[in-house]
């Protein structure tokens, strides 16, 4: 979405000031387009065996408020079961909601629902040249034509159940998960963009779920196998050569940073978190956070624009444990750790998208 400010006023007072400074010999007034954040939207997942809806929830930066349920408070009808990714291309967002069978299609401005496109368990999104990718848990990856928000192509069974996909040049990468029988593969899927024909695979760390990319390098996290095989983030160069980073389980990319959370078990089967933030530039891997104030996260988005980053979590249940069916909450910090604010969010927060728009500024 792009705003602009009245290109006829600033030419008027930029020509102003030339006139008002001519003497000095100073350069003229010109502009810079600048992207800035409004808010974040929020994919809280519900819950499946509770038969709890996902829902979508907004923060707005202006007023420091989130509101839940947007989405059925424009539509009148509930998002529907386990929704899992999101994404804004030109002015239409598209929501995958896995277990409804479909990709919800709405006006990014208004949150109006468009219509929908029927798919098998759709996943994930990623978008270029007039099309949006979706991964399914049919193995395959469908194209949509954001023209006529209709599947135009569908690949090969890749895999089988597809998760994280991301977009380099003229490439798509695939994360293959899992198995239907609960094991777990080794390999993202590399496939032409235009034709969804198969390049071919790519050997990371078992069960690769999660993917992100700065336009150079793909950044793949891996959950391994619960057991022997650590959650692991990786990088693929140019040349689609793996280069592991360091253990995590949930990652954000931001500004040549990786904010990420990493969960594990020891002996004993006692939980272990750490929140950590991994510089590309310097190679360095430090503790973002110590995360006291977080029960059990579910999610980590760091914003390019302003440097904050989010967590999401579930909170604790009366017995203790992690309510997974009740609401749970976003804690904000700032770029260097410090704790900003809690937000109160839908059951399972753990999807973020954030809405930027781009703005025309003075620049010297």
């Amino acid at each position: 979405m792009k705003k602009n400010f009245n290109f006829g006023l600033l030419l008027m007072l930029g020509a102003a000031l030339f006139t008002a400074c001519s003497d000095d010999d100073e350069p003229p007034f010109v502009t810079s387009p600048v992207t800035v954040t409004e808010g974040m939207f929020v994919l809280n997942e519900g819950a499946y065996f509770s038969g709890i809806s996902g829902s979508l929830s907004y923060l707005d930066y202006s007023s420091q408020t989130l509101s839940n349920g947007v989405f059925a408070a424009k539509n009148g009808r509930s998002l529907g079961g386990t929704p899992n990714d999101m994404l804004i291309y030109g002015s239409k967002m598209y929501i995958a909601v896995t277990d409804e069978n479909r990709v919800e299609v709405l006006n990014a401005s208004t949150l109006e629902s468009l219509g929908f496109i029927a798919m098998t368990q759709p996943r994930k999104l990623a978008a270029t040249q007039g099309r949006v990718f979706v991964t399914s848990y049919t193995g395959t990856v469908s194209s949509v034509d954001t023209v006529r928000q209709e599947v135009v192509a569908t690949s090969e069974k890749i895999g089988a159940n597809l998760e994280g996909i991301a977009v380099r040049g003229q490439y798509l990468y695939v994360c293959n998960a899992w198995n239907n029988d609960y094991t777990y593969n080794k390999n993202v899927v590399k496939l032409q963009a235009s034709t969804l024909a198969k390049v071919k695979d790519i050997t990371v760390t078992d069960n690769p779920v999660r993917i992100a990319t700065d336009g150079t390098d793909i950044y793949v996290q891996s959950t391994g196998n619960y057991a022997d095989i650590a959650p692991s983030i990786q990088k693929l160069d140019a040349d689609d050569q793996v280069t592991p980073l360091c253990q995590g389980t949930y990652m954000s990319y931001a500004n040549q940073k990786i904010y990420y959370i990493s969960m594990t078990y020891d002996e004993n089967w006692n939980a272990i978190t750490r929140y950590g933030v991994y510089d590309l530039v310097k190679g360095e891997d430090a503790t973002f956070i110590q995360g006291d104030e977080v029960f059990s996260p579910c999610g980590i988005a760091a914003d390019p624009h302003s440097g904050q980053v989010y967590i999401s979590s579930n909170n604790q249940g009366a017995m203790g444990g992690i309510d997974y069916a009740g609401p749970g909450y976003i804690v904000a910090y700032g770029s260097d750790g410090t704790l900003l604010k809690k937000y109160d969010a839908g059951v399972a927060p753990s999807v973020f998208l954030f809405n930027t728009v781009t703005q025309t500024a003075p620049q010297e």
